[in-house]
């Protein structure tokens, strides 16, 4: 049963270096929903995390674009 769990895992998210190098190729409803759908505290917290991070990269990225204006 334990290497059921560890191979589902692996289906819904990227390994967090992939995430973490290019935040658009993330699927953000995909990690939300690991993050809603979570009983375990710290890893809830983790996906909590990596969710607010990857949407704040983007962020950053459009912010940081030529001609963006607020």
């Amino acid at each position: 049963m334990l290497g059921v769990t560890q191979m589902d895992e692996k289906k819904v998210l990227k390994p967090i270096d992939e995430m973490l190098a290019d935040p658009w190729q993330v699927d953000i409803q995909e990690l939300f929903e690991a993050f809603v759908n979570e009983p375990g505290e710290i890893k809830r917290n983790l996906y909590d995390s990596l969710d607010n991070y990857i949407l704040q990269k983007r962020q950053e990225d459009i912010i940081n674009r030529p001609g963006f204006a607020i």
